[in-house]
């Protein structure tokens, strides 16, 4: 019990109960064994007068003695105080029972206190006949009104009334039909198309297109908090497995990480060059370092490094550029649950698989089994299995088997026995749009975009249900956190359903209908993780919380919630950290904001108070003062009475509403303290290491606008409208600072909980690792026949290191070689020339051409670039291999001052055409050309001269353009003047103008000239320099005249090298005006509408470069080329939307590709003599010689390689190559088979074994192409 406060002499007098409690504790003290103690305490009672005091006729107290206390109060015994104890307890326990009956206790505690109340004791008193009856159609949880688990007593006297019944029985899939829609929430002013819950299940998370992350309470539906930062829609998010940071990605190319606890920025990540697509936590535990990985539009994979205890990250990723080709992202992302693997999916059709069993991530096989993009993955919940869907119209579950990934093959077209097919399904292609495994892993739930749900046993493969209920696409199906038989499903038609998967049968229905605007489409939904509640979302901005239970919480909120600030523009400083405009404040450490609805109107008092921060404040400092003005036009609006502030000498009306409430309310605080508050100094407010400015006075703000703040007439937008209200005294001062940083939005994990999920994720990763380990040691080298699913994990290896640096920067290239020539002789003799080298005048400057025009270079050797026998080429067949040169000297780096940049930093990803906003040129540009050349400090740097992926595809693509020897093409002179502008505006590398064809010679808007010397130059960029003999187009022989051009793949650059069958075809097709079209673009169809033919250059009148104005179907205008447009057939897939795409099929890819023509492949078709050449390819494999040339070279062994081979080639990517028919002719395989020789005697010493080797591997394969071809050409004669 706590003491009184003892009042000094001739103070006021204690109560009178607390007098008569003193005096009964002395008299029970006085016969007991602490009479020392006793006559101690009598004698301070007298002292400070604590005694009962006598009072008189006239009603005056008079103080007393504790004798004459005693002698007054006969009465009362010694034990009186005992006796009042004992006969407490009794009497209690008849009106409010206690726990455990005949047992008191003065210090008894809940339900044996005795100041318990009846409120704190409606527990139900646990008995075996409750507990059995308690599971019959209730929720699955123990009520709340139950207090603590029944012991094990009462659970088998339960067993023993309803025996050993399942779970099923137990918790019958009926009792979801209990579950409500408890609140619609107006949160946001555009589509919601992220949700997720902390991992306690007590805070919502919702991410939307208005820029904006909310943090929302899950038990009462209250809005507690704004995360502001993003300038674009938000993408993705995730909490991390501690429950202490959230992060977002967003279209603007940017990862923030908030603390959850205090709202405060972590980190703000700035690693891709495209919009954010996925964002994962990994689960792996080790030490307190963790990983977040970041998937992107520009084809890149980000592994960001943190500290669990700093919360610091690193600025600097591990980044993987997954470019196999122009055009590609990166789509979605799936962790496993020990975190060792993350499985990856893209619109390349390839699966990616990273393993984090080093000190780093590395990337461990590339699974090519679909053949449209993977926009949907997912790892199992207690395995080390994963499914992958794709538009092409399947799923793939796959597991790590026998040293490799196999799958097990879900067809979307499959159907139950007995159904038919509908008439629209056989005119639908199947796509797969989500999936999703089960709690158990039993089974898997795949979304088809016919709108049906397809169950099937994840272990066989096997279709179980096709569930029927959905009228629109499915994008959502989310599984229960513990009921293996729930699974729930949401769509674009607005409808939410709960699925017993089991059964087939779905168990609940909700029709999103919103009243006054149809049906809102659903785009996320979540469980909590006690499976309580789910939280959905829509395209009209709101969130729906369904649940279990009563929903009278949730009656005390608003339907609408915006926070005034939420729309406020925000400034940001050189690392993007943001602060309001007009506070100059960190949106963390502002004042509480006031709820508002969508019109920007405050809402009442009862609302205000769920503001966190303002529970206590009285009510009119709540509800602004409110009075009527006349507008200049006459027009009356409802406005703040103007507040006369300590700098005005005058009155004047207040700007906004909230702001003079805001103004008030810091005054009276002032007022109250009775000092002024001084600036903020500048300085770091938040401890994140951030700038920021310094606080301004409040005397010294911006007066707002005067119509700024008014409620919605017409044109005003309403709560947007509230982003310049500024107030002018929403200053934070010292003890605000303080009180904030000690709130908690998002509470903790309860540290038990939290040790058991961590042990959980460690044991698994270990036995993850252990999995890959043991696998790992049973590899073998296989090869398939193609590559697809069953590709073998050391091809998926090699295959990366083919695509893993497919980028370029602007950086200088220093390489100094010397030359040396080699013999060269003739393969095939039954090949006649028809060209012969140009040895006319201006030969000489055409061959200087071939050097490379960077500065770096101007020390190279004179004749380095014109001993390449590629400059003789005939109409078929190139005989003659590259000089071999010898091994490099000297080779010098430029480095940048960034440690890493993305290729797509400088490029964004390429589109020939674009469909999106070009960004914003940055301020400044890095002139990398001028800095001086060091020895690089770090591998990021040799990353740089990783050829591009247009050079090594293995798909042959309509475009980009990818020359090969003896190609025909038509150039453009207007083409190549655009490259040449954009490579000088972009500063990519040295030009030299002098040097530019149509300065040496007269050349035509349009030439038909022929590709007769290939070679590259080592980068950044990689680039390809040409020697271009003219064609006679009367005899169709080429001339005596050439030139020498280089160039590499730009983005928004279009090709200026036509094929000529390209070319040709293309005139022959009249488009005339409202002629429908198509076009590919990044391997998709887009539709369009012919608007008119004019040339594109006043100057070139009749070239057919870009000479078409052409509409595209989602608005855009555009200029294009006859050779980039197709007819339409009938009966071709349309797009579901107008202005959206549809996937390219194989067939008509192949059907756009080149065509062969006459004696190119001999005297037999393509696809023969490719096959024979493969099989000889495969037995060549065989050999031991071949294994150093079976694959790509190891570029993590071999890191400079790059730096000095151009062209890498390989024995797999060839046979790749002919397997898709990517060589137009067979003097173009030549060319590249003769590169492996080439390459080896580059990079080795010319004569050294590995050199050796490679000149007697590339013997024996042109020996066999040309025995190959002879014995063809025999057969054809015989017969």
């Amino acid at each position: 019990m706590a003491e009184p406060s003892v009042p000094s002499s001739g103070g006021g007098s204690l109560p009178l109960i607390e007098s008569e409690l003193y005096f009964l504790v002395a008299r029970f003290l006085t016969t007991g064994p602490c009479r020392r103690a006793a006559e101690v305490l009598v004698q301070e009672l007298e002292q400070h007068q604590l005694l009962p005091k006598r009072l008189d006729w006239e009603g005056n107290e008079h103080c007393r003695s504790y004798e004459d206390l005693v002698l007054s109060n006969k009465h009362v015994a010694p034990d009186h105080l005992l006796q009042i104890c004992k006969r407490i307890g009794p009497i209690l326990d008849k009106e409010i029972p206690p726990s455990i009956s005949r047992v008191n206790s003065l210090l008894g505690a809940g339900r044996q206190s005795l100041l318990r109340t009846a409120k704190d004791c409606r527990n139900t008193v646990w008995k075996g006949s409750a507990l059995a009856a308690l599971r019959r159609g209730r929720p699955p949880e123990i009520p709340v009104n139950h207090g603590p688990p029944p012991n094990l007593v009462e659970v088998n006297r339960a067993k023993q009334l309803t025996g050993y019944a399942t779970y099923r029985t137990s918790f019958p899939g009926s009792m979801y039909q209990h579950i409500r829609m408890h609140r619609r929430i107006l949160g946001h002013l555009s589509a919601v198309y992220c949700v997720a819950f902390d991992r306690t299940g007590h805070r919502i998370f919702t991410g939307s297109d208005d820029c904006l992350v909310k943090i929302w309470s899950t038990h009462n539906g209250r809005l507690l908090a704004t995360l502001r930062g993003h300038s674009a829609e938000i993408s993705d998010m995730a909490v991390n497995y501690e429950n202490t940071m959230i992060a977002a990605g967003s279209c603007d190319k940017m990862i923030r990480v908030w603390c959850l606890r205090t709202c405060a920025p972590v980190a703000v990540l700035q690693g891709h060059t495209g919009s954010i697509t996925s964002l994962q936590f990994s689960p792996m535990v080790k030490g307190s370092m963790r990983y977040m990985v970041s998937t992107g539009a520009d084809g890149t994979v980000c592994f960001w490094q943190w500290d669990a205890d700093s919360m610091k990250f690193s600025n600097r990723p591990v980044k993987f550029t997954e470019k196999s080709r122009p055009g590609v992202q990166m789509l979605c992302s799936s962790f496993s649950i020990g975190g060792t693997f993350l499985a990856t999916g893209s619109t390349d059709h390839v699966i990616r698989m990273y393993f984090f069993g080093s000190e780093t991530p590395e990337k461990i096989a590339e699974l090519e089994s679909h053949a449209d993009k993977v926009d949907s993955i997912q790892f199992s919940n207690g395995g080390d299995r994963f499914i992958s869907g794709s538009r092409d119209g399947t799923a793939h579950i796959w597991r790590f088997q026998q040293t490799e990934w196999r799958s097990i093959l879900l067809d979307m077209a499959d159907r139950l026995p007995g159904d038919s097919h509908s008439e629209e399904d056989r005119f639908m292609k199947p796509k797969v749009t989500m999936i999703a495994w089960n709690q158990n892993d039993n089974f898997v739930v795949t979304a088809v975009n016919n709108h049906l749900l397809k169950v099937w046993n994840s272990y066989t493969g096997q279709l179980l249900h096709d569930m029927v209920g959905h009228t629109d696409e499915v994008f959502v199906l989310e599984t229960h956190p513990f009921d293996s038989r729930i699974m729930l499903s949401a769509g674009h038609d607005g409808n939410i359903f709960i699925w017993d998967i089991t059964k087939g049968i779905k168990t609940k229905h909700y029709f999103n209908m919103i009243e006054g605007q149809g049906h809102g489409a659903v785009f996320d939904c979540k469980f909590s993780s006690d499976g309580q509640h789910f939280a959905c979302t829509d395209s009209h901005g709101h969130l729906l919380i369904f649940g279990f239970g009563c929903n009278k919480p949730y009656e005390k909120i608003p339907d609408q919630m915006f926070f005034h600030t939420d729309y406020r523009p925000l400034i940001r400083d050189a690392n993007n950290y943001v602060l309001d405009e007009q506070t100059q404040q960190a949106p963390h450490l502002m004042p509480p904001p006031f709820l508002v609805d969508v019109d920007g109107n405050p809402h009442p008092t009862k609302y205000q108070r769920l503001v966190p921060g303002r529970e206590n404040c009285a009510d009119e400092h709540l509800i602004p003062q409110l009075g009527y003005i006349a507008t200049s036009d006459g027009e009356v609006v409802e406005q703040v009475i103007g507040q006369q502030t300590v700098d005005q000498d005058e009155q004047s009306l207040e700007p906004n509403i909230l702001d003079g409430m805001i103004r008030q309310l810091q005054q009276q605080q002032d007022q109250r303290t009775g000092s002024d508050q001084e600036v903020v100094p500048n300085g770091l407010q938040n401890g994140e290491g951030t700038p920021r400015r310094g606080f301004r006075r409040p005397s010294l703000d911006i007066q707002s606008p005067p119509n700024i703040g008014l409620r919605r007439s017409g044109q005003v937008e309403g709560v947007r409208q509230m982003h310049q209200n500024a107030p002018r005294s929403q200053i934070a001062t010292e003890r605000d600072l303080q009180a904030w940083k000690r709130r908690v939005v998002v509470p903790e994990i309860p540290l038990h909980l939290f040790r058991k999920q961590e042990e959980y994720r460690i044991a698994k990763g270990e036995e993850e690792r252990e999995l890959y380990a043991t696998e790992r040691k049973r590899k073998t080298f296989q090869f398939s026949e193609k590559s697809d699913s069953e590709a073998s994990l050391i091809q998926s290896k090699r295959r990366l290191h083919r695509r893993k640096y497919p980028s370029y920067r602007t950086r200088n290239n220093t390489e100094q070689l010397d030359s040396s020539d080699e013999e060269r002789d003739d393969c095939f003799g039954f090949i006649n020339q028809e060209a012969e080298e140009s040895e006319g005048s201006g030969s000489s400057d055409e061959e200087e051409e071939w050097k490379s025009d960077k500065k770096s270079n101007s020390n190279s050797s004179s004749d380095s670039s014109s001993r390449y026998s590629d400059w003789i080429a005939d109409a078929g067949i190139n005989l003659k291999p590259p000089v071999r040169t010898s091994r490099c000297k000297a080779i010098r780096y430029c480095s940048t001052s960034e440690d890493e940049v993305s290729a797509e930093k400088s490029f964004p990803p390429k589109r020939r055409r674009k469909r999106r906003k070009k960004p914003k040129p940055k301020k400044q540009e890095e002139n990398v050309q001028n800095s001086t050349p060091t020895q690089p400090v770090n591998e990021d740097v040799l990353y740089d001269y990783h050829p591009p992926v247009w050079i090594t595809d293995t798909a042959l693509r309509k475009s980009p353009f990818v020359p090969q020897m003896g190609d025909e093409v038509i150039y453009f002179r207007q083409g190549h003047e655009a490259y040449i502008e954009a490579v000088r505006k972009n500063n990519i590398y040295e030009l030299n103008p002098h040097k530019e064809p149509w300065r040496k010679m007269v050349l035509r808007d349009q030439e038909l000239v022929k590709i007769v010397g290939i070679r590259y130059e080592v980068g950044p960029p990689t680039l390809c320099c040409l020697k271009l003999a003219f064609i006679d187009h009367a005899t169709g022989k080429l001339s005596d005249k050439s030139f020498s051009l280089k160039y590499h793949d730009m983005p928004d650059v279009i090709d200026f090298l036509v094929l000529r069958q390209f070319y040709d075809e293309a005139r022959q097709r009249n488009w005339q005006a409202f002629d429908r079209f198509r076009s590919i673009i990044d391997d998709a169809w887009w539709f369009g509408t012919v608007l008119g033919q004019e040339p594109y250059q006043p100057q070139y009148p009749d070239s057919h470069f870009q000479c078409y104005s052409v509409k595209w179907d989602n608005g855009e205008i555009e200029k294009l080329s006859p050779w980039d447009m197709e007819p339409i057939p009938d009966n071709v897939d349309q797009p579901e939307e107008l202005g959206s795409s549809v996937s390219v099929t194989y067939e008509e890819m192949e059907k756009l590709l080149y065509k062969p023509q006459e004696g190119e492949w001999g005297k037999r078709s393509r696809d023969e003599v490719c096959e024979r050449i493969i099989s000889g390819i495969d037995q060549l494999l065989n050999l031991d010689i071949s294994a150093a040339f079976a694959g790509p070279v190891d570029l993590s062994t071999y890191p400079k390689y790059c730096t000095v081979i151009a062209y890498p080639t390989d024995l797999c990517t060839i046979r790749m190559r002919l397997i898709n028919r990517f060589y137009r002719r067979i003097s173009a395989l030549v060319w590249e088979v003769r590169c492996i020789e080439s390459n080896a005697s580059t990079f080795n010493e010319p004569r050294s074994a590995i050199a050796r080797s490679a000149k007697k591997i590339t013997k024996q394969l042109l020996k066999f192409i040309e025995m190959m071809i002879n014995v063809f050409q025999e057969l054809l004669t015989e017969k």
